[in-house]
């Protein structure tokens, strides 16, 4: 059984309980669960897309998918290609867009980052997201690492819509853009099946026409024609220095 997904409540900046998002045994009909900002399904005319509304981004670092405005699907998925359109909006510097996979924690995945200033997208990088210290408690705050694993400099435009093709053959991962590679990196493992999702920043993305593949099989697949978004009201407390201690001390004895 694949980990709980958790997040925390926004409400206190400093060391907050947690709720559990999405719970194994818990059907849901919603194919997408909304982490942070404000993403939507846009019916305009007669065409359909997911849209992420706010563009500007919070930072209260429990996690790099808190830290931006993020989506995750409700299921996991094993996959070999993974293929969307996506086009940015109202850039701003510091303009960032991942689409992220094989995620088994809010601070467990891979993705494929685009990096841009408020003219152009100038980068895009293979990363990984991982635990800093397991024997911290969840609720730590900047408990992970975001390690570059391949970035090539590029030139593309905003408000223009590109094919992102993600694909994985054993070890290597492979980034394409409009069916030209543009990376290429051989992981240390093969990554195992997870969930997958989109992150934003300092920009409007749009995302349509996703498809996710393993071998011949179409595993998942969204046109976003439909509502599918499950959105939460988040709740949670301050813990005291004595919980958070003691969530630290049962982290170490399991």
């Amino acid at each position: 059984m694949r980990p709980n997904f958790y997040t925390y409540s926004i409400v206190s900046i400093i060391i907050l309980s947690t709720i559990i998002f999405a719970q194994d045994n818990v059907t849901s009909t919603h194919t997408w669960q909304q982490i942070s900002g404000n993403w939507s399904v846009v019916s305009d005319n007669k065409e359909s897309y997911l849209r992420e509304n706010r563009g500007k981004s919070f930072n209260f670092d429990y996690s790099p998918l808190i830290n931006v405005n993020s989506l995750i699907s409700s299921n996991s998925f094993s996959f070999t290609s993974v293929t969307h359109t996506v086009a940015l909006y109202s850039p701003a510097d510091g303009a960032t867009y991942l689409t992220f996979f094989a995620a088994s924690d809010y601070r467990q995945f891979y993705a494929v980052q685009f990096t841009g200033d408020s003219k152009i997208i100038h980068t895009v990088s293979i990363i990984k997201s991982d635990i800093k210290d397991t024997t911290l408690p969840k609720q730590a705050k900047g408990n992970f690492i975001i390690t570059t694993l391949a970035t090539k400099e590029v030139s593309l435009d905003y408000g223009r819509a590109y094919t992102l093709s993600i694909n994985l053959q054993g070890k290597t991962l492979t980034a394409a853009i409009d069916n030209t590679r543009i990376l290429s990196h051989t992981l240390n493992e093969e990554p195992e099946g997870g969930k997958i999702g989109f992150a934003s920043k300092n920009c409007i993305p749009i995302i349509d026409n996703l498809k996710v593949l393993n071998g011949k099989e179409i595993v998942f697949e969204d046109d976003f024609s439909k509502e599918s978004i499950r959105k939460i009201v988040l709740q949670g407390r301050k813990l005291s220095p004595q919980e958070v201690e003691e969530l630290k001390q049962q982290k170490k004895q399991k």
